[in-house]
C-alpha cells in the first residue's frame, strides 16, 4: 500500500488530536482552537488533493472517515473530561456513527457505495464548529452547535436508514 500526498494529510489528523487533548487539558484555548482550525484545514485539503490528482484510493476512502471519528470522539471526550458537555453527547454520536458504518457496510455487500448526504455534511460542518467552539473555551454556544447537529446527525441516519429498503 502505497501512501499519496492527501493520505498524509489525513494522518497530520492523528498526530494534531492529542495536541488538542493536551491543549484542552491545560487551558490553552488558543493553542487547541488553533488546532482545530489545522484539522479543518487538513481535511478539507486531502479530499481536494486527493480528488485534483486523481489520487482517490480505496484505503484512503476508509482512513478518512476513520480518522475524523478518531478526531471527533477524542475532542468530545476531552470536553467530557473537562465538564463542557455531558457523556450523553458522546453515546449518541458514537450510537449513530457506528449506526451508519453498519449501514453503509451492508450496502457495500450489496455493491452499493452510499456517499455522504448533504445533512451528512451539514451535521460534520456544525459539528466541527461546536468542537472548534468548544476548543476556544465558548461552551454555551459550541454546546448548542453539538446539539443541533446530534439532531441533524439523526436525520441524516434515517435518510441513509431508507437506502436500506431501496
Amino acid at each position: 500500500m502505497r501512501l499519496g500526498i492527501a493520505d498524509f494529510f489525513t494522518l497530520s489528523r492523528l498526530f494534531f488530536t492529542p495536541v488538542l487533548i493536551f491543549s484542552v487539558l491545560k487551558g490553552w484555548y488558543i493553542i487547541s482552537g488553533f488546532v482545530v482550525i489545522l484539522v479543518i484545514i487538513s481535511d478539507w485539503l486531502d479530499g481536494i488533493i486527493a480528488r485534483k490528482l486523481k489520487k482517490v484510493t480505496k484505503h484512503g476512502e476508509l482512513l478518512d472517515p476513520a480518522v475524523d471519528k478518531i478526531f471527533t470522539i477524542s475532542a468530545l471526550a476531552v470536553f467530557v473530561e473537562k465538564h463542557f458537555i455531558s457523556s450523553f453527547v458522546i453515546f449518541l454520536i458514537v450510537a449513530r456513527e457506528m449506526i451508519i458504518t453498519w449501514l453503509r457496510s451492508v450496502m457495500v455487500n450489496k455493491g452499493i457505495v452510499v456517499p455522504a448526504s448533504f445533512s451528512g455534511k451539514v451535521k460534520t460542518s456544525l459539528q466541527m464548529a461546536g468542537i472548534f467552539l468548544l476548543a476556544i473555551n465558548q461552551i454555551f454556544v459550541g454546546s448548542i452547535l453539538i446539539w443541533i447537529s446530534i439532531v441533524v446527525a439523526y436525520i441524516s441516519a434515517f435518510e441513509y436508514l431508507k437506502l436500506l429498503k431501496e
